[in-house]
C-alpha cells in the first residue's frame, strides 16, 4: 500500500525530550519504519520548522519524511499551530495530486486530522485517526493551565465523525471518546509499541553486575544507594514532583530524571528549576540528578542502571516509558491512569498506585527495593509481555491490518452529519451506524479477539495455576450475572466434565446455579451477599475465584471479590473495557475492549475455552511424563 502518515508537530527526525517532542515522535518513527519493512511505500508528512530542511528526506527503506511549508519555518508550540492547518491541508492536497494519492492516510494528533480530512475529502482518500491525547482529558487535569485552542474538544468530536476509523492506543481512550459523543463503533485499539531488540535486559557499561534477568543489588551492591529512574518530558503533568516528594520517604535511594533540554542547558529550564526547588524543600536535593535529554538509542543503558523505574503522570494517553522499562526487564511503579492501566498489569508486570500520593508511592517502592525476588519476577514478566504484545513488529502488523481494511472498505464517515452532543440518544451507536448489526458485531469480535491474542501469556499462566491447584484438591468458584452467569457456568462445566481430553473431574462451583441458597441469601441478606456469602462458605486456602462482569461494576460481584481477598483466596476477573472496579480489585484480570456487551460475552467464552485448553495441555504433558497419556476427545 501507499500510506501517508501525517504528524504535524511530531517529526520522526526531531530530538526527543523537548516540550513538544516525546512519545508521538517515537511512535510515528517506529510505525513508519516497520510499515516500510513490511513492503509499503510510506510518506510521513510533518511541518517544516527549520528553513534549512529539505522538502523530502529519506528515513528508512520505503520511508520518506516530507516537510510541509505551513506557517513560519521555525519551532512553534503545538498549541499555537491550529491557524496553520488549512495551509497544511492545502499543501497536502496539492502534493497528493502531483505525486498520486495514497491508498490510505493515517493522521496522528487532532490537528493533523483536521488537515488530513481537508485534503482527503478533496482527493478521495480514506482516513484513519490516532488522537494520542484528547482535549477532554487535558482540560480535566490541567484546568486553567490548559493552553489548547478553545474549540479543541468540539473539533475533536467532529473529527471523530469525519474519519473512517479511529485507532486508539488504549481502552481508556475509547471510553473517553464514548463519553464525548464520538462514534466508538469506529474505534479499534492498537497499543503503542517498543523496540524489544534495542530495549532489552543487559549490563550497564558502568555497572558490570547489572542484569535485568536477576537482582542487581546482590554481591556487594547493597553498599550503594538504590537507583530510581524517571523518564519523560520536563512538563508538570509528568508528575516528577510526586516522585521527588516520595524520595524523602525512601532512604538510601537516589533519583535520576531523564528528559528535557540538553544537560548543558538544563539549569535554564523553568520546570527543571521548579523540580530542583521541590527537591531542596524536601531535603533530597543531594539525591536528585537531572540528566537532561538523552538520545533514544542511549536510553536502554539508563533503564538497566535502575533498580526501579517510575512513571507518575497526572494523566497519560498511553506512555512509552512503561513499555521501554518492561522491555529492559525492569520493574515499574506507576500511577493508575490512562494508558498505564493497559500497559501495566498490577502485581504481575509492575505496580500501580493512585495518583498524587507520594507516601503511597514511597511505600510500594520501598516494598520492591526490599524484595529482590519480586523485582526479578516482575521484570521477567514485564519483558515477556512486552515481547508478546508490544513489540513493534506486532503493533505495526495490527495497524497495517486496520489501514488495509480502511483502504478496502472505507466508511465514508465524512458524508455523515455530525450531531450535536445533546442530540445523541443513549443508543446512538445503533442509530447512526450505516452497516448491519452483523457487520458491526463482526468488527467488535475481531477487536476483542485481538485482546485474547495479547492476553495469551496471562491465560497460559492461569491455565498452569489451575493445572497445579485443581488436581491437588483445589477448587474454582465462578460467578456472574445474566449472560456472564451463563459463561461462568460454562467454565465450571468444562472443569467438572472435560474439554480437550479425558481426565479426572475437577472441583468447580457456579455460585449462581444453586437456586435455593442463592434465593435464601438474597431474601435474608440482600443482593450484595448472594455471591460473597457462598465464597466465604465454599472457599478454602488456595482456591481460585473467577468473576465475570461486562461492566466490571456489578455490586454483588465486587462484594464477592472483596470477601475472597478477606479470606485469602485468589481472584481472577474477565471484564469489559478497563478501567473498571472489578479489574482493579482482582489479582489479575483480562479486560476486553469490544464495543458491545454481546461481543464482550462472546470473547469471554473464547477466553474460557483458551483457559481450559491451556490447563489441559499442562495436564496432558504431566500425564505423559507419568507414562499415562490422556485420551483426546473428538
Amino acid at each position: 500500500m501507499k500510506i501517508a502518515l501525517i504528524s504535524e508537530h511530531a517529526s520522526p527526525l526531531a530530538v526527543l525530550g523537548g516540550v513538544d517532542a516525546g512519545g508521538q515522535n517515537v511512535h510515528v518513527d517506529a510505525l513508519a519504519r516497520h510499515l516500510g519493512l513490511r513492503g509499503h511505500d510510506v510518506c510521513v508528512y510533518t511541518r517544516r520548522d527549520d528553513e534549512s530542511l529539505a522538502e523530502r528526506v529519506p528515513l528508512a527503506p520505503g520511508v520518506t519524511v516530507v516537510h510541509v511549508p505551513a506557517g513560519p519555518p521555525r519551532p512553534v508550540p503545538k498549541d499555537e499551530l491550529l491557524p496553520f492547518m488549512p495551509e497544511f491541508g492545502r499543501w497536502l492536497e496539492q502534493d497528493w495530486r502531483a505525486q498520486g494519492p495514497p491508498d490510505v492516510a493515517h493522521a496522528h494528533f487532532w490537528m493533523s486530522g483536521l488537515a488530513t480530512v481537508q485534503a482527503a475529502q478533496a482527493v478521495g482518500v480514506p482516513v484513519a485517526q490516532t488522537f494520542h491525547a484528547l482535549g477532554t482529558v487535558k482540560q480535566r487535569h490541567q484546568g486553567a493551565d490548559d493552553t489548547s485552542p478553545a474549540d479543541r474538544i468540539d473539533l475533536e468530536r467532529q473529527l471523530a465523525w469525519q474519519v473512517d476509523r479511529i485507532i486508539a492506543t488504549c481502552s481508556d481512550e475509547v471510553a473517553e471518546l464514548g463519553a464525548m459523543g464520538a462514534p466508538v463503533h469506529r474505534a479499534r485499539v492498537v497499543p503503542c509499541g517498543v523496540d524489544t531488540a534495542l530495549f532489552r535486559p543487559g549490563h550497564h557499561p558502568n555497572h558490570a553486575h547489572d542484569d535485568g534477568a536477576h537482582d542487581d543489588r546482590g554481591g556487594g551492591a547493597e553498599d550503594r544507594p538504590a537507583r530510581l529512574l524517571v523518564v519523560g518530558r520536563l512538563v508538570p503533568r509528568k508528575g516528577c514532583d510526586t516522585v521527588i516528594r516520595a524520595l524523602a520517604e525512601i532512604p538510601d535511594a537516589e533519583l535520576a530524571i531523564a528528559g528535557g533540554p540538553d544537560v548543558s542547558r538544563i539549569q535554564d529550564d523553568p520546570e527543571a528549576q521548579r523540580l530542583l526547588e521541590i527537591a531542596r524543600e524536601a531535603g533530597v536535593a543531594d539525591r536528585v540528578r537531572l540528566l537532561g535529554g538523552i538520545a533514544h538509542e542511549d536510553m536502554p543503558q539508563h533503564y538497566r542502571w535502575a533498580d526501579v523505574v517510575l512513571s507518575t503522570p497526572r494523566y497519560e494517553p498511553f506512555g512509552i516509558t512503561p513499555l521501554e522499562a518492561a522491555a529492559c526487564g525492569r520493574p515499574l511503579v506507576g500511577h493508575a491512569v490512562g494508558g498505564l492501566l493497559d500497559s501495566v498489569i498490577d502485581g504481575l508486570t509492575g505496580r500501580l498506585v493512585e495518583p498524587g500520593d507520594p507516601s503511597a508511592l514511597a511505600e510500594v517502592v520501598r516494598e520492591l527495593l526490599a524484595d529482590p525476588a519480586a523485582r526479578a519476577r516482575i521484570g521477567a514478566e514485564a519483558r515477556r509481555r512486552a515481547l508478546q504484545r508490544f513489540d513493534w513488529s506486532i503493533v505495526a502488523a495490527a495497524t497495517e491490518q486496520i489501514l488495509a481494511d480502511v483502504a478496502r472498505t472505507p466508511l465514508n464517515g465524512s458524508a455523515l452529519p455530525v450531531p450535536h452532543a445533546s442530540e445523541l440518544p443513549g443508543d446512538w451507536g445503533d442509530v447512526v451506524l450505516g452497516h448491519s448489526w452483523l457487520e458491526r458485531h463482526e468488527r467488535e469480535l475481531r477487536d476483542g479477539l485481538v485482546e485474547v491474542e495479547h492476553a495469551w501469556p496471562l491465560v497460559q499462566s492461569w491455565g498452569e495455576q489451575l493445572a497445579r491447584s485443581l488436581p491437588d484438591g483445589g477448587r474454582v468458584l465462578a460467578a456472574g450475572n445474566g449472560g456472564s452467569a451463563a459463561e461462568a457456568q460454562h467454565l465450571t462445566a468444562e472443569l467438572v466434565g472435560r474439554f480437550l481430553a479425558e481426565r479426572r473431574p475437577l472441583s468447580a462451583i457456579s455460585l449462581h446455579a444453586e437456586s435455593s441458597s442463592f434465593t435464601a441469601i438474597l431474601n435474608d441478606y440482600g443482593g450484595d451477599e448472594v455471591f460473597a456469602r457462598q465464597v466465604e462458605a465454599h472457599g478454602r486456602p488456595g482456591d481460585i475465584v473467577i468473576l465475570l462482569s461486562t461492566s466490571g461494576t456489578s455490586s454483588n460481584v465486587l462484594h464477592a471479590a472483596k470477601r475472597a481477598h478477606d479470606i485469602g483466596l485468589t481472584v481472577w476477573a474477565l471484564t469489559g473495557p478497563a478501567p473498571n472496579p472489578l479489574a482493579a480489585m482482582a489479582d489479575s484480570a483480562i479486560a476486553v475492549p469490544a464495543g458491545s456487551t454481546a461481543a464482550i460475552q462472546e470473547v469471554h467464552l473464547v477466553i474460557i475455552h483458551a483457559l481450559c485448553a491451556a490447563m489441559d495441555s499442562v495436564l496432558a504433558a504431566r500425564s505423559m511424563l507419568e507414562g499415562a497419556p490422556l485420551r483426546r476427545t473428538s
